[in-house]
């Protein structure tokens, strides 16, 4: 009987999800309100509305920019959720395998040392200037992160980690969920909604700098995130 509830439910559920595809226009067809009205109108007034001359940042941080906030709410509670199952995993008394470090090649190591800060200097432009060339948080970050994880299979991970202490790291994880967070009651308080962005005004000069600090919250959250993760996979944070 229970089987047979669960599979009533499931059908009911679907019914009105199917019906609500079967209304959606067809794929690829130029009458889509996406094609005649949102796309036309992310082209022409992007910039003016978002503060943004790249498309790609308006649309991201300030069109769909509660869908954002809630990506990078995911991004550290999975953070969250990794870091608790390795900690859980260490503690549960099973068998230690030594783990014999390999030799790193010192051409490997000069190369890394030397491309290093080249790497760093390329993830800040990116996230600095996301909002009018290509490039972003997400994508600053991950290069930041990649980085850490890069100089710690060489330089080893106690020295890399010796650059966030504890208590910075603690903050620095969820720096993009504070950002989005600090900009969105701004929005809240100077503009009347959550996350929005000054359109027009003696406030409008804020459109760019609200942005900026979306995108260095982006950054260094998600860099920290990919760091920790690695740490903690490796069972050295």
């Amino acid at each position: 009987m229970r089987r047979a509830f669960v599979i009533a439910l499931l059908v009911l559920a679907s019914v009105p999800l199917l019906y609500g595809v079967g209304q959606l226009p067809p794929i690829g067809s130029t009458d889509n309100p996406t094609y005649t009205h949102v796309v036309p109108r992310y082209i022409q007034q992007a910039e003016e509305e978002a503060g943004a001359e790249n498309i790609v940042t308006a649309i991201i941080l300030n069109y769909r920019g509660y869908d954002t906030n809630g990506e990078v709410t995911v991004i550290f509670t999975a953070l969250v959720a990794v870091l608790g199952v390795l900690m859980i995993d260490r503690t549960d008394g099973g068998p230690s395998v030594p783990i014999r470090p390999v030799p790193v090649s010192p051409v490997t190591r000069f190369i890394v040392r030397i491309l290093s800060p080249f790497i760093l200097m390329f993830s800040i432009y990116m996230v600095l200037y996301g909002h009018s060339s290509p490039g972003g948080g997400f994508q600053g970050g991950t290069i930041v992160g990649a980085l850490l994880i890069v100089l710690s299979l060489v330089a080893g991970s106690a020295d890399v980690q010796r650059l966030l202490p504890p208590a910075l790291k603690l903050w620095l994880q969820p720096a993009a969920v504070l950002a989005f967070g600090v900009i969105g009651m701004a929005g809240l308080l100077l503009v009347g909604s959550y996350l929005a962005f000054p359109v027009e005004g003696d406030l409008v000069f804020l459109r760019v700098p609200w942005l900026t600090v979306i995108e260095v919250g982006i950054g260094v959250g998600g860099a920290v995130i990919v760091a920790s993760i690695f740490w903690a996979m490796e069972g050295s944070a």
